[in-house]
């Protein structure tokens, strides 16, 4: 069922994502040609002028257009997780959602997977709109991003698996990341919504006063741990021990990350299964 759940959301967001996604790359490269031809134009005679100033224009126009998709995309997307989650399990759509024959944590984990991957592809798409931006916008920067990705390539090559390693555990991190603060919002909506009055206002003092005692309890913890090493440790640095200290490092905040999202899941499902108050 927790399946069926994901697919209905995924197909919900679908209509409104879908040409946003596309939108962001098809205007960067839009972008790039014009910042191509009006350099091209400058490097001409002076005959030329007239199409640097058409195409200096048409650039100005495209680089708001593509600022406008970003930030589109990025506005869309917090708004989707948060109304998701209000308006699919707090308000009027709640009733049909309870009488599902699922539970409430297949429920609540069903809209944070969504608003996960959701986040995930429009993140991807906005780094893959910027590289398609800088690859196709000169040459000099096409040769200049060959020449360094021989150079990183050859040098990574030679790594060994403890790097790869980070490198995986790094993006177990982003993802852990992204859902945590997903997570966070939720608790904090659905600490909000106990409120009687002005759920909207308690939701988001919600929020910062969580976001307050994470970062105490994170620092009382960071000071811990720092506190347990050995003074001298730094002493012994080397390369093999810098790899190791960072996949330490790299495991540390993946569980501390995990913890607080197994945290806002508690609090989240919790008064969502005992403290519901539809409105």
């Amino acid at each position: 069922m927790l399946g069926k759940l994901i697919k209905y959301d995924l197909k919900s967001m679908s209509r409104a994502f879908i040409p946003m996604w596309l939108l962001a790359p098809v205007v960067a490269l839009m972008l790039s040609f014009s910042i191509r031809g009006t350099v091209a134009w400058a490097n001409q005679s002076r005959l030329g002028s007239l199409f640097v100033v058409g195409n200096g224009l048409l650039m100005a126009i495209m680089g708001i257009l593509f600022f406008g998709a970003l930030v589109g995309l990025f506005v869309m997307t917090v708004v989707f997780v948060i109304q998701r989650f209000w308006n699919g399990l707090l308000k009027e759509e709640g009733y049909l959602m309870f009488t599902l024959p699922v539970k409430t944590w297949e429920l609540v984990v069903s809209k944070a997977l969504t608003a996960t991957l959701v986040s995930g592809v429009s993140i991807l798409m906005g780094i893959f709109s910027g590289m398609i931006l800088a690859v196709f916008s000169t040459e000099e920067v096409i040769r200049s991003l060959s020449m360094a990705w021989k150079y990183v390539f050859s040098e990574i090559i030679e790594l060994g698996p403890t790097f790869w390693l980070n490198v995986l555990l790094f993006i177990l991190l982003l993802i852990l990341g992204t859902a945590q603060s997903i997570y966070h919002a939720y608790a904090a909506m659905a600490i909000g919504h106990l409120f009687q009055t002005h759920k909207v206002v308690g939701s988001c003092v919600s929020y910062i006063a969580i976001s307050i005692t994470v970062s105490i309890v994170s620092n009382i913890v960071n000071a811990i741990v720092s506190t347990a090493l050995p003074d001298n440790w730094f002493n012994y640095w080397s390369y093999d021990l810098m790899e190791m200290m960072s996949t330490a490092y790299l495991l540390y905040l993946i569980l501390g990350t995990f913890l607080e999202l197994v945290v806002y899941h508690v609090i989240t499902e919790r008064i969502l299964s005992t403290k519901l108050n539809l409105e």
